[in-house]
């Protein structure tokens, strides 16, 4: 196993959480690996308990109220006339009556073909017209030319459509615009399309936690010395106090009182198996008492031993079994049973090892890089 900080190597997975909680490891500090597993249990307590969660959804429920009405851009500013000592004045213009509008004579209709012959209206021709017409595409402007026919309608009254005249410019296909294609012919003074931003996943889950609040699994939103700390997230505007971004009932005057209560009181001071109840003073002891395949307790038999494992190490540790290579191909063999003199089909036991990998907490943030550094010394956090 290797380490994600100082890239040393472990073979026991004690030893890897050892070099860890004792501060051991150049680039993870013990106060930052204590953090990770406050920050485990948290979201462990918050999701396991739909009211817990509810109740911390609440106490931050003003603070996304009041932060809720953002706009990327634009906005005025709007001066209440209420606001203003000098007495307003609303003046209203004049109701008008409706005005009436006549209905507009329409011309009439063309006449039927039985009555082309005695009316001066040459249906034929006019449908000729419209056959014929041809779409002209200069530079400047465009126009329409049509061909009259000068054939007579027949004795049944049906329609002569003429054919196209030959003097008529042929249409040019519709992509060929000297050159340009069909958009820029049809919109000459369109903008360009802009060239697609450079994905930034700062400014994405800056717009995700204003539509859906902050990230409980990646942010560390309790941790006083974090950067992503903000007291007046839980700061209560009615009774005037901070509230405890913990399963925790406590409230605060000032944030300072905030973070000390936090800082003392939410520690992790002792870690409890849950399979034989015992108590241990550091997560490195109770990695060792699960690690071990040969101690009464079957902790590490358990089918949620991954999460387990996971809310122990503060998400830097987690566990798969595998079948060892000796016994994925043991055959099925036929014994004679001693008892009734049979013979039956016997499958050889399958031996199984547990193999520990190296995680990266989902609330892990990559070490800056250390540079010259002018006055005092920047305070670390104590978790």
């Amino acid at each position: 196993m290797t380490c994600i900080g100082c890239k040393k190597s472990f073979y026991r997975a004690c030893l890897f959480i050892e070099h860890l909680e004792f501060g051991y490891c150049d680039v993870i500090s013990a106060s930052q690996f204590q953090g990770h597993i406050v920050h485990k249990h948290l979201v462990t307590a918050l999701l396991r308990d739909n009211d817990a969660y509810k109740h911390f959804q609440a106490k931050q429920a003003k603070f996304e109220a009041a932060n809720g009405d953002y706009e990327e851009e634009g906005g005025i500013c709007l001066d209440n006339p209420l606001d203003r000592e000098e007495e307003v004045e609303a003046s209203f213009p004049a109701l008008q009556p409706d005005e009436v509008y006549e209905t507009p004579v329409h011309d009439p209709y063309p006449a039927f073909p039985s009555q082309t012959r005695s009316s001066g209206y040459n249906v034929d021709e006019v449908a000729s017209t419209i056959g014929a017409l041809s779409a002209i595409d200069d530079d400047s402007t465009s126009t329409m030319t049509g061909a009259r026919s000068s054939a007579a309608p027949s004795v049944y009254g049906s329609f002569i459509y003429a054919a196209p005249s030959t003097t008529a410019r042929k249409e040019k296909v519709w992509l060929d615009r000297n050159g340009k294609s069909a958009s820029s012919a049809l919109f000459p003074h369109a903008k360009p399309t802009p060239a697609p931003k450079e994905f930034s996943i700062a400014a994405h889950d800056e717009h995700m936690e204003r539509e859906h609040g902050i990230n409980i699994m990646k942010t560390r939103f309790w941790d006083p010395l974090s950067p992503d700390w903000n007291p007046e997230r839980f700061y209560d505007s009615i009774t005037s106090r901070y509230n405890c971004p913990f399963v925790c009932e406590l409230t605060w005057a000032t944030p300072a009182d905030l973070n000390k209560h936090i800082n003392s009181d939410h520690r992790m001071t002792r870690m409890k198996c849950p399979s034989c109840l015992k108590y241990f003073q550091s997560a490195t002891a109770l990695m060792a008492h699960c690690e071990s395949r040969g101690s009464k307790c079957q902790v590490n038999k358990a089918d949620n031993y991954n999460i387990f494992l996971d809310r122990v190490s503060g998400g830097f540790l987690g566990v798969n079994e595998h079948v060892r290579p000796d016994h994925i191909n043991n055959p099925t063999v036929m014994l004679t049973n001693p008892d009734t003199g049979r013979m039956e089909r016997y499958k050889p036991p399958v031996a199984t090892y547990l193999q520990y990998e190296v995680t990266t907490p989902p609330d892990w943030k990559e070490p800056s890089k250390t540079g010259v550094q002018i006055g005092y010394a920047v305070q670390q956090s104590q978790w």
